[in-house]
């Protein structure tokens, strides 16, 4: 197996045409989900600063500096709706003014704070809405309670359809807990009722630097496997109909092809380093929000340094991760991992998880769970080409 340098993966990362700048607007939030990584990341933000958002607005600048050819910006929270509608008609003028490639905008709320102002207004500015769903009411209800223990999810419910109604669609996530565990047909057979065309699903990793944190309903990696192949078994009896799980079907492509795609799942990494930044209200920025409040993975602030300087591997704390990154890929090599071509060497993120948030040098917390899936998948396609030859 040939070895992961420093100029391959490099090569690789710049090969990645689009920068992806997440901006976490704040920590707050109208719900107490059980699995929150970003509420009271960093203290707890008063949303009424962001009125006046000199440090996003000069992220959005130097963003259209960078060597990608596209760049997309990701409004997140917490709660993002919090920002208000005037915020959001700010950023929008700064992006037209300093725009110099092609951009997208795209939104990630919960879905409980009704704004009818705020969705029409991103809608008619091309702003992608989409909002995250656990599953069935029972599933998503207790991992997603609104503040105060209630139900959120007929209120999600309703945000969703207008969204639809405006926009013509409406995106969301699903994240996996123990909850959804032994519901994955009822939870496909629920996506697909509300005329859901594909999903991506999250696992539930537990991490004890996390402020909010529940060990009982955090994946092992026995249980991420029975979650997915669950999944796809239920999927494929039921006529591989949609909605298409995003994770499923990106693991058959790849294992069919035996080649990485270019557009891989984020949790199996590959794309993120020097392609994605996270930034606070405050400056600060990391490779991904998840790592944000986790003083080790800074990597400095936008108003010291450019975003092209923060991603280049020049910067001292960029070449540590990408050399931890690569530390990670090679010890896969040694391995002979048959499926690294698939999962890139895992996700930072668990990663750090496996190092109790120390570095991403280590094994993916999930790469157990993860080659069952593969290898129960590898054996189903085999199965079904021998049948058809």
């Amino acid at each position: 197996m040939k070895k992961t340098t420093l100029a391959s993966f490099l090569n690789k990362a710049k090969t990645q045409s689009r920068l992806t700048v997440i901006f976490q607007l704040t920590d707050k939030c109208v719900l107490s989900c059980r699995y929150c990584f970003a509420k009271d990341s960093y203290h707890g933000l008063d949303v009424k600063t962001l009125n006046n958002p000199k440090v996003i607005e000069e992220a959005i600048i130097q963003s259209f500096k960078t060597r990608h050819k596209e760049v997309e910006f990701e409004w997140t929270g917490g709660e993002s709706f919090l920002a208000g509608i005037n915020f959001y008609k700010r950023i929008l003028k700064v992006q037209k003014k300093y725009a110099t490639k092609k951009f997208y905008n795209s939104v990630q709320t919960s879905g409980y704070l009704f704004d009818k102002d705020l969705i029409d207004f991103f809608v008619a500015n091309h702003f992608s809405l989409s909002v995250t769903i656990d599953g069935t009411a029972d599933v998503h209800n207790f991992n997603r309670p609104a503040n105060g223990k209630r139900y959120s999810l007929n209120k999600i419910l309703a945000t969703r359809e207008y969204i639809i109604e405006k926009q013509g669609y409406c995106g969301f996530i699903s994240t996996i807990t123990k909850k959804s565990i032994g519901n994955e047909a009822d939870i496909l057979h629920f996506f697909r009722s509300l005329g859901v065309n594909s999903f991506h699903s999250n696992p539930y990793i537990y991490f004890s630097k996390n402020t909010v944190k529940d060990e009982t309903i955090a994946l092992t990696n026995c249980d991420y496997a029975t979650y997915f192949i669950n999944q796809f078994n239920a999927w494929f009896e039921q006529g591989e109909k949609i909605p298409i799980p995003k994770t499923i079907h990106y693991i058959l492509q790849s294992i069919n092809s035996s080649s990485t795609l270019q557009n891989t799942i984020c949790t199996f990494g590959g794309r993120c380093i020097m392609n994605f930044i996270a930034i606070t209200p405050y400056g600060d920025a990391y490779i991904c929000p998840k790592f944000i409040g986790l003083e080790n993975m800074l990597l400095g602030n936008i108003t010291n340094l450019t975003i092209a300087e923060i991603l280049s591997e020049k910067n001292p704390l960029i070449s540590k991760i990408i050399n931890d990154r690569i530390s990670a890929i090679n010890n896969c090599e040694k391995e002979n991992c048959k499926f690294i071509y698939l999962c890139n060497g895992g996700c930072p993120y668990y990663s750090l998880i496996s190092s109790d948030g120390e570095n991403i040098r280590e094994k993916d917390c999930l790469c157990y769970g993860k080659k069952l899936v593969y290898k129960y998948l590898e054996n189903v396609l085999e199965t079904i080409n021998h049948t058809n030859m």
